[in-house]
């Protein structure tokens, strides 16, 4: 089987409007498409992959994000440069965004985790650049 990689990431969220101004207007990221038919969601650029939001607004989530995120690992990594790190960060905290934990040492660079509106957890991470 030979793969291209990934096409996109499919999250749930309660308000589409809601999430899609966090995800362009905190992290920077734009709509490519916009689906009504059926389940209203959109497709967002990231740079190098999509990121689908499926609205559901019944959908209790946080409680099962929280167990499968903080007894497990699941979260949505974002790579950003290391010469661009402390700005990253300083810029979330302006607008307004808790950092959950971090800036910790991960693997061969640093990360910081924090949610989206919805209770999706969330990790920026750079590696350093003399690993």
């Amino acid at each position: 089987m030979q793969l291209n990689g990934i096409h996109h990431i499919a999250l749930n969220v309660k308000d589409l409007d809601r999430a899609e101004r966090f995800y362009i207007d905190v992290l920077g990221f734009q709509v490519t498409h916009r689906f009504s038919k059926g389940l209203r969601h959109l497709m967002l650029e990231t740079g190098n992959a999509a990121i689908a939001l499926f609205e559901a607004p019944e959908l209790e989530v946080k409680e099962a994000m929280n167990l499968l995120s903080e007894e497990g690992y699941l979260h949505l990594a974002f790579e950003a440069d290391h010469a661009d790190f402390e700005s990253v960060v300083k810029e979330l905290q302006s607008k307004n965004i808790h950092i959950d934990s971090g800036p910790v040492k991960r693997g061969d660079g640093e990360s910081i985790y924090f949610n989206d509106p919805d209770d999706n957890h969330l990790e920026i991470h750079c590696d350093n650049p003399n690993d």
